[in-house]
């Protein structure tokens, strides 16, 4: 008898395509049914078209209604393309309660909607998981007291990248499948809010916070990783940083790297992954990222991923935010091969034996195994 829920994801775009690729991290869940908005031309196709990577073996349909029926939950979570949350999610998560559906939200609910909601799962016997965007942001932390930094003992893995489209949370989560595979006990904080619903930790709130100086952020990251290393005595620690390394122009800032910056200072890892925006790259890209890695985040480089992501500078100063545009994972499969004998390995997280090579190679390293081997 089959006791997991059968899951509808909504908006499906590229944003929730690593959760359809890892979809055995949320356990309860088996993944029949996607759904995107017409418009977004996906209707029909497998949902591996949406990253580019290899198919899924299940089609995105841009009928809500007429799969609502044959799901017991749906997740409606956050897209990258845009989209009028109140004009065109907020009914349809009002017929999925209505259906008497369980509901899992990643999205941003004003409060009277999210009460409404939450009454109606309840007097149906559902339930309502809601990871809001903005929760705490500015609450002090009870480590506020902090005011020095501890040594943590256990392994850590750094996943950081170029850019936010740099597929750095596909990397996340295939690591965390394939240590687990292999034996390892797995902590993780990932690089997103809604970290919870895959057994990982979200970034923490704190990090985002007004009411912190970036000295105390630093100080209560090196804390809160040292807490998660006592509480679950893990094997690894896997650290996704948000956001990217450093701006792009006085346009588009990137955030300017403040988060990798503070991670770096808090902590220093064992083994660094970078994954970079899809390019026309010489060799000599990847010991200039190295370098400049080094000496500003004070780390080695272990692997590099190379994104089937390219940033879109037209269409970012036309729509006045960062684009990105994406190309078929087998166009990085021929991109790499130029860089096969790079010091650094070049991987394609999408191609599925890179990915458990990628993790392979993080077990060597840990392991004292030097002998790497070079992604195919």
């Amino acid at each position: 008898m089959n006791s997991k829920e059968k899951l509808l994801i909504y908006p499906f775009d590229i944003q929730s395509s690593p959760i359809v690729r890892h979809i055995n991290l949320m356990g309860q869940y088996e993944l029949t049914a996607l759904a995107s908005p017409n418009g977004w031309g996906f209707s029909s196709k497998d949902a591996g078209y949406v990253d580019g990577g290899e198919d899924i073996g299940l089609n995105v349909n841009s009928n809500f209604n007429e799969l609502i029926d044959s799901v017991d939950t749906v997740l409606f979570m956050e897209s990258y393309n845009k989209l009028d949350i109140k004009k065109l999610v907020y009914s349809k998560i009002q017929v999925a309660a209505d259906k008497g559906k369980n509901i899992i939200c990643t999205l941003n609910l004003e409060d009277e909607f999210f009460n409404e909601i939450n009454e109606k799962c309840m007097s149906k016997g559902k339930y309502l998981k809601y990871f809001s965007p903005f929760k705490g942001l500015n609450k002090s932390s009870d480590m506020s007291n902090l005011d020095s930094l501890l040594e943590i003992t256990v392994p850590v893995v750094f996943v950081l990248g170029a850019a936010e489209r740099t597929q750095k949370f596909e990397i996340q989560l295939s690591l965390r499948e394939n240590l687990i595979e292999a034996g390892y006990k797995v902590s993780q904080v990932g690089s997103r809010h809604y970290c919870e619903m895959l057994g990982i930790h979200s970034f923490p709130d704190f990090m985002y916070s007004t009411c912190l100086s970036e000295t105390k952020k630093i100080i209560l990251f090196n804390n809160y990783i040292k807490k998660i290393e006592l509480d679950e005595q893990p094997d690894i620690i896997v650290i996704g940083i948000p956001g990217g390394l450093m701006p792009f122009n006085k346009e588009f800032n990137n955030n300017f790297g403040i988060f990798a910056y503070e991670i770096s200072q808090a902590i220093l890892p064992d083994i660094a992954i970078f994954s970079t925006l899809y390019g026309d790259y010489l060799p000599v890209y990847f010991e200039k990222i190295s370098l400049s890695i080094r000496y500003k985040l004070g780390f080695e480089t272990d692997f590099f991923n190379l994104s089937n992501n390219i940033f879109d500078f037209n269409g970012s100063k036309m729509l006045k935010s960062m684009q990105y545009l994406t190309v078929e994972s087998e166009l990085v499969d021929l991109k790499k091969q130029n860089f096969k004998n790079n010091n650094i390995p070049v991987t394609n997280i999408l191609n599925r034996e890179d990915a458990k090579t990628l993790s392979a190679n993080v077990i060597r390293k840990l392991t004292g195994n030097a002998d790497i081997v070079p992604a195919i």
